[in-house]
């Protein structure tokens, strides 16, 4: 009983809040939402071009597509003890569109730790509930009233600390410079290999893009992050003795941190 009314307290304050969002939302040009949300619950970053660690953070996007991409889902985020109470407004259109179709979208961090949370979304008079359980290697979203939102994917594995993804494009007849420059690597450092369960989304690229072959990528741990610096290093001179003989390869190091090694920035 003590249980179902804090939680009934929660509810009435995140609808209050809501409702002052709202208000103050009111010289926006707001519509309403139409169709699905999707929505994600998975580590990324603030800036993609900083390094730093990853963070939990909540995705969503329309199911309806829109004459420009740039317009954003009005919503409030409330983050209590155990509870996550999404409350939607409405879809806000901005002054000036960029001219390109797209859903409309919004992003925020939810910053919460390991645990089991009750996962709510609002709109209006309908409200969805999911149980959403977060390990230190993965999150899972597991639905019990789903109406106008779904996942994604229901299971989002997290970045391995001291981790990162070794990716390689080349053309067909080129594609043994993947396994070359690995085996230049190992050769001077010792990384352990492991692979993401077959189930789920894995957060690194699963492979290359944008070329004739693309190797799928491989992930490496690591026990100190000058071993990752010195892979790097190594990929410099790789690129430099051996890549610029062969137009159209690339090779890239992401690790865990957002902190990025590519070939193509180091060939002279």
């Amino acid at each position: 009983m003590k249980t179902n009314l804090s939680i009934k307290k929660f509810i009435l304050f995140s609808f209050i809040a809501s409702l002052i969002v709202l208000l103050n939302c009111s010289d926006r040009n707001l519509e309403p939402l139409e169709g699905d949300i999707k929505f994600s619950i998975a580590e990324g970053y603030e800036d993609h071009d900083l390094i730093e660690s990853p963070r939990i953070m909540l995705s969503m996007v329309t199911e309806k597509i829109y004459p420009c991409c740039n317009y954003s889902i009005i919503s409030e985020i409330s983050v209590k003890s155990k509870i996550i109470a999404i409350e939607l407004i409405g879809i806000y259109i901005p002054e000036v569109g960029l001219t390109a179709l797209g859903p409309a979208s919004a992003s925020s961090f939810l910053d919460i730790s390991e645990g089991e949370y009750q996962l709510y979304f609002y709109y209006r008079n309908t409200k969805d509930k999911y149980i959403l359980t977060v390990t230190d290697s993965f999150i899972k979203i597991t639905e019990e009233v789903a109406q106008f939102t779904n996942p994604e994917f229901n299971l989002y594995w997290r970045y391995p600390r001291n981790s990162f993804a070794y990716l390689c494009g080349t053309i067909t007849e080129n594609s043994w410079l993947g396994d070359d420059f690995l085996d230049t690597v190992l050769s001077k450092i010792t990384f352990r290999q492991f692979q993401f369960p077959d189930s789920g989304k894995i957060p690194y690229p699963c492979s290359s893009m944008g070329h004739y072959y693309n190797m799928p990528a491989r992930y490496f741990l690591y026990e100190k992050d000058e071993n990752f610096d010195k892979a790097g290093e190594i990929l410099t001179s790789y690129t430099q003795n051996v890549i610029v003989y062969y137009p159209g390869t690339s090779i890239s190091l992401i690790n865990w941190k957002n902190k990025k090694y590519y070939s193509w920035l180091f060939e002279k």
